[in-house]
């Protein structure tokens, strides 16, 4: 916090003490505002009372409850050195293969790849990423251990979770790969956060139990004691990526040739990376992004910029099913709205506030759900980070999918909601 910040707050608190009744009040709520994350989300705090869907994804998403610099070679540079060939790529099905042919594309189907690799979409796709990317020689290490590592994170998802699973990695990395293909943005990215989101991506969601944090939090589990009730889930996939990763007699340790400093760099990225995905701090990170100047900057700020673009870039890709073609949206929405009626009834049994009760199978409008989740989180996001990566074909599909949830809105029924993730 800035020392101006510091500044404002005394002022507030001094004023405090000398003005009576609702404006003490006031004066203390917005001491409790700068004094918190929640300076980042002014616009959210305040809803109109027939809000339900929006007062709900604040309640249950954001509120809960009350290194030394390597290798910063540009994407750009890199890749004039190290594309062109592929090498020898592991032997894949033809209908593999076939699958996998539009992975640079935005919307390469990876619901499709999931049913044909049989729920393998995550090692198979990115085998070819990291190929394409040079992950394996910019990591210094065997494309065999690299493919180890894959197969031994996928294995670490749960296949049972509707939605966080390994295909939402798969997807997740995906989207990564196609933002950083986007020349405006690779402008500004170094390898090394190229390559930190790219891992980050694949890993952002490691061993996801298919319930939220504040349902972690409710019922004081281990991993919500073990990080302080912060960033719980998001803590735990990163800290259990390098525990797999780096554990005694490794052979999945894709880390094991970079010196000292250059693995503190390589984990400081990822880290940051996938703690930038925790919902929570959704505006925080947008506020940072907007906040960025990347025109005549001296070499430290570019390189603080890369990783600001990289984790803004990560999180534009974690929320980016709504993006996609229609088919594709409308099916990841079927997915994460059946985790969360499956929360939202775990609680009731068990006696635990419901985190959203609008995700509730006998009553739930899903088509509204997903114009909330547009209007609060998406829309804004990507039309910030679709202008900075010329990308904007992706804020017009999204207001499509938008207008589509709308006109389905007026029909829908609770009877739709039985058979949603089929």
């Amino acid at each position: 916090m800035s020392k101006s910040c510091f500044q404002v707050i005394s002022l507030l608190r001094d004023a405090a003490g000398r003005v009576e009744g609702e404006t003490a009040q006031l004066v203390k709520d917005a001491v409790k505002v700068l004094s918190s994350h929640e300076l980042y989300a002014p616009s959210i705090t305040r809803f109109r009372d027939n809000d339900r869907i929006a007062t709900q994804y604040y309640d249950g998403l954001i509120r809960l409850h009350h290194p030394t610099r390597q290798r910063k070679k540009s994407v750009v540079d890199a890749l004039r050195d190290k594309r062109g060939s592929h090498g020898e790529r592991r032997r894949v099905s033809a209908d593999v293969k076939n699958a996998l042919e539009n992975d640079t594309e935005w919307n390469f189907d990876i619901l499709q790849l999931e049913k044909i690799t049989e729920n393998h979409a995550l090692s198979q796709l990115g085998v070819k990423i990291f190929e394409r990317w040079k992950v394996a020689d910019f990591l210094s290490c065997n494309e065999d251990i690299l493919y180890r590592w894959l197969c031994t994170v996928e294995a670490h998802y749960h296949a049972g979770n509707a939605y966080h699973n390994a295909t939402h990695a798969a997807d997740v990395l995906q989207a990564t790969s196609y933002f950083l293909d986007s020349p405006s943005v690779a402008a500004h990215v170094t390898e090394n956060h190229a390559i930190a989101a790219l891992l980050a991506a694949t890993v952002h969601d490691l061993d996801h139990p298919g319930r939220g944090n504040a349902f972690l939090i409710n019922t004081r589990q281990s991993l919500a004691v073990l990080y302080n009730d912060h960033s719980v889930l998001e803590n735990h996939h990163v800290a259990l990526a390098f525990q797999l990763t780096l554990q005694q007699n490794s052979n999945v340790n894709i880390f094991g040739n970079l010196s000292r400093e250059e693995f503190t760099s390589m984990r400081h990225a990822m880290v940051e990376m996938v703690l930038a995905t925790d919902i929570s701090r959704h505006f925080e990170y947008l506020v940072k992004f907007n906040k960025m100047n990347v025109v005549d900057v001296q070499e430290e700020a570019r390189e603080g910029n890369s990783l600001t673009i990289c984790n803004m870039l990560v999180k534009c890709a974690d929320i980016s099913n709504p993006t996609r073609e229609w088919s594709l949206c409308q099916k990841w929405a079927h997915r994460i709205v059946e985790e969360y009626f499956e929360q939202t009834r775990e609680e009731r049994e068990k006696g635990l506030p419901v985190t959203m009760e609008v995700f509730d199978r006998k009553t739930c409008n899903v088509p509204l759900t997903q114009c909330g989740f547009i209007d609060m989180f998406v829309r804004e996001a990507y039309a910030t980070f679709s202008e900075f990566a010329n990308l904007s074909p992706l804020s017009t599909q999204l207001e499509a999918n938008c207008e589509q949830w709308k006109a389905l809105s007026s029909s829908w029924t609770p009877a739709n909601n039985l058979s949603l993730h089929m």
